[in-house]
């Protein structure tokens, strides 16, 4: 059964921090100083070409994301451990019906914020928007709002010893248009 919008906030986010979560245990480097240390990175140029899944499934028909992007990535450490990090996203591009060649201004921006707390406690809040406008159409899609999870270590750990997580909290809010402007110009 396809993901209604109720509960596609929830599956990214679900995915986000369990990526969150492993991206921490990889940095996580022992045997550091006792320090606070903050490491700033940027990138810029990225390309994202890729099937814009949610559009596609919504319309039917096949819809690409064509996308170029700069990110900023702000990871807080003390005593070596990963405690906190901020992702600041900005794309520019256009949604393709690679069929007709009709496209779909896109522009997507926005922080995530990560907290790795002490006991293994992880909190993850996403607050952005999406913009998707048509020459002489205005706007046709978009999305602007937050998406909050709190995921606390059961104590187990997977297949690949890996921390097992059960959602503690979570919540959405904002404002949603739905892709249905999207398709019918699209098509």
């Amino acid at each position: 059964m396809p993901a209604t919008r109720s509960t596609m906030p929830a599956n990214r986010l679900l995915l986000r921090a369990a990526s969150a979560a492993l991206l921490a245990l990889a940095l996580v480097a022992p045997g550091v100083a006792a320090s606070t240390k903050v490491e700033v990175e940027r990138a810029s140029g990225i390309n994202l070409d890729t099937l814009a899944f949610g559009v596609t499934a919504a319309c039917g028909f096949t819809v690409e994301l064509h996308s170029v992007g700069r990110v900023v990535i702000i990871s807080r450490y003390d005593d070596g451990r990963l405690v906190s990090q901020t992702v600041q996203i900005v794309y520019h591009g256009y949604l393709l019906n690679p069929a007709n060649g009709k496209t779909v201004t896109s522009k997507v921006a926005g922080p995530e914020h990560t907290t790795y707390l002490d006991d293994g406690t992880i909190v993850f809040s996403a607050t952005g928007s999406t913009v998707r406008t048509v020459p002489g159409g205005g706007l046709v899609s978009g999305f602007i709002g937050r998406d909050y999870v709190e995921l606390a270590p059961t104590g187990e750990l997977d297949g690949d010893g890996l921390p097992i997580y059960e959602v503690v909290d979570e919540s959405s809010s904002g404002r949603w248009l739905g892709n249905g402007g999207v398709c019918e110009y699209l098509a």
